[in-house]
């Protein structure tokens, strides 16, 4: 699906600066999540982000802030918009497919960040990278997100906490992960298990 958002942000004319796919350290991941370092779910966010690969840009364009925030919906998947991207392709509350920073000032700290502690870099082939990852993992039809979203949140109101939850995420997570490895794979459905099992234990 991460080629289907891309494409869609970049259909409203945006130009790419910068475009990497990576693994986020742990270190980098706190830092950018320090904003909610006293928060509970902290950890959680740092374990969620640092779990698989994730595609890095930096979006060039008029009102590029608000455009992107706009696309992608509400921060809460089950307060976005059906026809955002949030609302289309996250999974549950804050799994939300993709981070957007907030305002300018907020933009330059975290490109900032991310060129620095990510190594993330402007290119001139950045847009083309861009397109290539688009061509390439786009041409699939198959979409599992309802069906992602249906268990974790039927999971969470039923406080089913059990290890064929975590066995069906896994089992659906791969099956959209074309050159993923399964560690990864099982990484992320790990941590979407670890926040259903926070959000039962609330019930």
């Amino acid at each position: 699906m991460s080629a289907l958002v891309i494409k869609a942000l970049l259909d409203r004319g945006y130009s790419v600066r910068a475009f990497k796919e990576m693994k986020v350290s742990k270190s980098l991941a706190e830092m950018h999540y320090a904003v909610h370092k006293e928060k509970p779910f902290f950890p959680w966010l740092v374990d969620f982000i640092t779990s698989a690969n994730v595609l890095t840009m930096i979006l060039e364009a008029d009102n590029v802030i608000e455009g992107v925030r706009e696309a992608l919906g509400a921060t809460f998947v089950q307060k976005a918009s059906s026809d955002s991207l949030r609302g289309r392709y996250g999974i549950w509350a804050g799994i939300n497919i993709a981070h957007a920073s907030d305002g300018p000032d907020t933009a330059r700290t975290e490109i900032s960040l991310w060129m620095t502690e990510g190594g993330i870099e402007e290119s001139d082939d950045a847009e083309a990278s861009a397109w290539a990852y688009i061509n390439k993992y786009s041409s699939g039809s198959a979409d599992y997100t309802m069906d992602i979203r249906n268990i974790v949140k039927e999971s969470i109101e039923n406080g089913n906490t059990s290890p064929a939850v975590l066995s069906s995420l896994e089992d659906l997570l791969g099956k959209d992960a074309d050159g993923i490895e399964k560690k990864s794979i099982d990484a992320l459905a790990n941590a979407i298990f670890d926040y259903i099992k926070e959000e039962a234990e609330k019930k």
